[in-house]
C-alpha cells in the first residue's frame, strides 16, 4: 500500500478548517449561545464587582417605598396623595440635584373620596417641579400597551418634558442586562426616566449594557424616615446635591432579575428592586459607562483563529491548545470588559473545540489508512 494522498489530506484539512468556523457561526445564532454568553457576561461583572469597581462620580440615593412606609400609612396606595405630597417638599426642601418619581400618579380625581386630596398632591407636586429637576414615571400598560392616563391637572403641571417610560429591557431570561434612552412609539420615540433625567441634567449620555461594575451599592433611606424625621439637617445631609430616586423597594414588589443586586440593605443577590437598577443604568448612562459590545466585528476572526486548530498535526497539542485558549479567552472576557469592551465568547470556544474534535477526528483517520505490517512469506521460485 502507498503513502496517503498529501493532496487529499490538505483538502481534507482545509475543508476542516471551514467547517469549524461555519460550526461556530451557527452556534452564534441559536439561543443556547446567547444564554451561556448571557452568563458569562453575568459572572464578568460580579468578579469585578469584586476586584476592580469603579467609582462613580454621580451621588445617587434611593428613598424606598418599603414596608415600614406602608405599615406607617393608614390609607392604600391609591391613596396616597398626602403623604406623597409631603415627602416629595420634604425631599425638594433639602435641595437635591434631581428628583425622580418611580410611582404611578392618579389616573382620575379622588376628591369625591375625601376632598382635597387632588389639591395636596398638586402642591407637592408643584414644590419639586419649582425646587428642582424633577422627572416622574409614564407607566405603560400591560394589556394595552400605551401610556397610562395622568390625572388631567397633574399632567399639565408636569408637561411632557417631566415625563419618562419606566420600562426595563429584559433578555430572554428575564435578567436585566442593558437599558435605553429612548423606546421607540408610533410617533417616533420618547424618552425613558434615564433619558428623561440625562435631559433634565443637560447631560450627554450614551445607552447599551447597564455597568453593574460602576460605582458603590447605592445609598438608602426608607420613606417612612423622610416623613417623620424631624430633623431637617440630618434630611439635609443625606439628599442634599444628590440625585434622589423613589421607588418601593418592597420584598415582592415591582423587583427584576439582574447579575448583582447592588441594593446593600439587601441579602438577595439576583434580584433587585427596579428602582436600583433604575439608578444604575443613570450611573451608566451620566459616565457613559456603557461597554460597547465588540463581540460580532471580533466574531469571524476569532472563530478562524480557532478552526486553524485543525491545521494542527497532533490531535494532543490541538487539544491543549483548546484548553489554553478556552481559558485565556474567559479571562480575557473580564479583561475586556473592564476596558469596556463587551465580547461573546460562547461561539469561539465553541468552534474551538469542534476544530480540536475535527483533528483527533483527521489524526485518526490517518492512522487507519496507514499500511499494516504482517508476515513476511518467501517468494516462490
Amino acid at each position: 500500500m502507498g503513502e496517503p494522498d498529501d493532496g487529499s489530506r490538505a483538502v481534507l484539512r482545509a475543508v476542516a478548517v471551514a467547517a469549524a468556523a461555519l460550526a461556530g457561526f451557527l452556534f452564534s445564532l441559536t439561543p443556547i449561545a446567547t444564554r451561556l454568553d448571557a452568563a458569562v457576561l453575568d459572572t464578568s461583572w460580579r468578579v469585578l464587582r469584586k476586584i476592580d469597581k469603579r467609582p462613580s462620580p454621580d451621588e445617587m440615593i434611593i428613598v424606598g417605598i418599603d414596608p415600614a412606609t406602608v405599615n406607617a400609612i393608614t390609607e392604600p396606595p391609591g391613596l396616597w396623595h398626602e403623604p406623597l405630597a409631603r415627602a416629595l417638599a420634604r425631599i425638594a426642601a433639602a435641595r437635591p440635584a434631581a428628583i425622580a418619581l418611580d410611582f404611578p400618579l392618579p389616573e382620575r380625581s379622588f376628591d369625591t373620596v375625601r376632598p382635597g386630596l387632588d389639591r395636596a398632591l398638586f402642591a407637592g407636586l408643584a414644590t419639586a417641579v419649582e425646587s428642582t429637576k424633577f422627572v416622574t414615571v409614564l407607566n405603560i400598560d400591560a394589556r394595552t400597551r400605551g401610556a397610562r392616563r395622568i390625572h388631567t391637572p397633574y399632567l399639565a403641571l408636569l408637561g411632557e418634558s417631566r415625563l419618562g417610560i419606566g420600562l426595563l429591557a429584559r433578555d430572554a431570561d428575564n435578567v436585566v442586562r442593558r437599558f435605553s434612552l429612548a423606546i421607540p412609539t408610533e410617533d417616533g420615540t420618547f424618552p425613558t426616566l434615564e433619558g428623561r433625567l440625562c435631559r433634565a441634567l443637560n447631560r450627554q449620555c450614551s445607552d447599551g449594557l447597564v455597568n453593574y461594575a460602576l460605582g458603590a451599592p447605592l445609598t438608602y433611606v426608607s420613606m417612612k424616615t423622610v416623613l417623620e424625621s424631624r430633623d431637617d439637617a440630618l434630611v439635609a445631609r443625606l439628599l442634599g446635591g444628590r440625585i434622589v430616586l423613589i421607588g418601593e423597594t418592597q420584598p415582592y414588589s415591582d423587583r427584576v432579575a439582574v447579575p448583582v443586586n447592588l441594593a446593600a440593605w439587601e441579602p438577595m443577590e439576583r434580584e433587585s428592586p427596579a428602582i436600583v437598577v433604575h439608578a444604575q443604568a443613570l450611573r451608566t448612562a451620566l459616565a457613559r459607562a456603557a461597554p460597547e459590545d465588540a463581540s460580532r466585528p471580533l466574531l469571524m476572526l476569532l472563530l478562524t483563529a480557532a478552526a486553524l486548530l485543525v491545521l494542527v498535526r497532533d490531535w494532543r497539542h490541538a487539544l491543549g491548545w483548546a484548553v489554553l485558549v478556552t481559558a485565556l479567552l474567559l479571562a480575557g472576557n473580564v479583561a475586556a470588559l473592564r476596558g469596556g469592551i463587551a465580547l461573546a465568547p460562547s461561539a469561539v470556544v465553541f468552534a474551538l473545540w469542534t476544530a480540536a474534535a475535527l483533528c483527533a477526528f483527521l489524526a485518526w483517520r490517518q492512522r487507519a489508512k496507514l499500511p499494516q505490517a504482517g508476515p513476511n512469506f518467501p517468494h516462490s521460485a
